[in-house]
């Protein structure tokens, strides 16, 4: 039998045609099973029915002889025709994806988080806020998410927000300064004496909580909280031992303005995280300026970051290295693996209970000995070792750079008309990084959908067997 394309058809009755095409057949054939005596027959109701055409619709599958029986396993029949990169065979994301399955059905008491980590595109939310706005738009707005207190270079953003400050002495690892390792949640400590303020200018004035992540500290002083102006709160931080605090206080409904300024004393603060009072997603951008995997595995503190990662309660984390390191094969060759499992392996011990997903870099541009743009062979080089250290270690792992094209996707971006990577062939522009996060959230959705058929399976594997009389009624054995 020869290959067929399904056709899209529009939706009937409600249902997607799509599916139904692809799959009436096959889920008919299950119907009557139970009437033909099958041995593990198991009728769909209506309602099962049609969560099994929601998953599937807009898919299109293409059938040759290799599925020739109608009871192959649907989720089977999409891994097969698999279209993002993004790889998860231990199932580590199932418990974010029964996060995301309560939003969408209602049931969701809380907020989902997620951290996403990475190096300079997202420290200006690149990237992350396009997957942040289109992962709130399926599941829920919880809020903004984390921010620094201020900006530590002048291309620090975060879309829906802008920050002004001044007065902060700043320490982190990726500016090349040596501190004591403890930088917060976000990777970055800020210090500050009375003047110092930082001012929050929110788009969006539904947000209903803000919490404000800094360090307690012998003789530490005091920071006043306001809101549109109006004060709202006064926190001491003086404590006998210096440990990271993560305090959550209401602002009024309608808050455009969130105002942080040290009013006594010495106050070391790291970031603020809003969010609003309904469930949802709170998606936090953490981008630093030249990070790489060392960032975390080496330089934070372990005991402070856990202790920050535990306060932010996760169920995703996302780790997005790897373009920083590609400058340098040697550290690629011989300690990148070893790396990002000692990473690994600190936030599995800070947040057991969080999925943990591997992105990889997109695709980086030099310029060959003829003038051409191509890629370093490190990029690739990276690329293996970070699916192999996930597959190992039981994590998902998404491959940013083949999704995106692969090898010398960053020489046809740059030439596309209007370009949809910098100069440098490194940072994507505006256009290049929604690309980039429209492929990480349909990556995503795609092993969503996958999840939510294996429910299905289960819960129809769970339903007593039927099978027909004499008479041809179903009962039950």
């Amino acid at each position: 039998m020869r290959a067929i394309r399904m056709l899209h058809l529009p939706r009937i009755a409600g249902v997607p045609g799509s599916a139904a095409t692809v799959l009436l057949a096959t889920l008919l054939f299950v119907q009557l099973l139970p009437f033909t005596g099958g041995p593990n027959a198991q009728a769909l109701s209506l309602s099962e029915f049609r969560r099994v055409f929601d998953v599937l619709e807009d898919r299109e599958f293409h059938f040759g002889t290799e599925v020739a029986d109608p009871l192959s396993p649907l989720a089977a029949l999409l891994a097969r025709e698999q279209r993002f990169p993004l790889i998860d065979p231990s199932g580590s994301l199932d418990p974010f994806f029964a996060a995301l399955q309560r939003a969408e059905s209602g049931q969701l008491k809380k907020r989902i988080h997620i951290l996403h980590y990475g190096d300079s595109p997202t420290t200006a939310d690149l990237i992350t806020a396009d997957i942040r706005e289109r992962l709130q738009s399926r599941f829920g707005n919880g809020g903004y998410g984390f921010n620094l207190i201020a900006p530590p270079w002048g291309w620090y953003h975060h879309r829906g927000i802008h920050i002004r400050a001044s007065g902060w002495n700043v320490v982190s690892p990726t500016l090349g300064m040596k501190g004591d390792g403890k930088y917060g949640l976000g990777g970055v400590s800020f210090e500050g004496h009375p003047g110092a303020y930082s001012v929050v200018t929110l788009q969006d004035h539904s947000q209903t909580h803000v919490r404000v992540y800094f360090q307690r500290q012998p003789g530490g002083g005091s920071f006043a909280l306001a809101a549109n102006g109006q004060r709202i709160a006064e926190t001491a931080t003086d404590a006998e031992q210096s440990t990271p605090s993560a305090e959550s206080y209401a602002i009024p409904p309608g808050t455009g303005e969130v105002s942080l300024r040290v009013s006594s004393g010495n106050v070391r603060v790291f970031g603020m995280e809003f969010s609003r009072s309904r469930p949802g997603i709170i998606y936090s951008s953490l981008g630093l300026n030249g990070a790489n995997t060392t960032t975390l595995s080496r330089n934070m503190d372990a005991a402070h970051w856990s202790q920050q990662l535990r306060a932010a309660d996760p169920q995703l984390v996302v780790i997005n290295y790897g373009t920083n390191e590609s400058v340098y094969g040697s550290f690629v060759t011989k300690y990148l693996e070893a790396e990002l499992r000692r990473l690994i392996g600190r936030v599995r011990d800070a947040v057991p209970n969080s999925a943990i997903l591997i992105m990889s870099p997109m695709d980086r541009g030099i310029r060959g000995e003829s003038g051409e743009i191509v890629t370093p062979e490190t990029i690739p080089d990276i690329v293996r070792i970070q699916e192999k250290v996930a597959g190992e270690m039981k994590v998902a792992f998404f491959n940013t750079y083949e999704a995106m094209g692969g090898a010398g996707t960053m020489a046809k971006w740059y030439k596309k008309t209007p370009r949809l990577v910098g100069g440098d062939y490194i940072h994507p522009m505006p256009a290049g990084a929604k690309l980039v996060g429209d492929l990480l959230f349909e990556g995503l959705n795609e092993q969503y959908q996958r999840y939510k058929l294996e429910e299905i399976q289960k819960s129809l594997a769970a339903k007593p067997r039927t099978k027909a009389d004499g008479a041809g009624r179903r009962k039950r054995v």
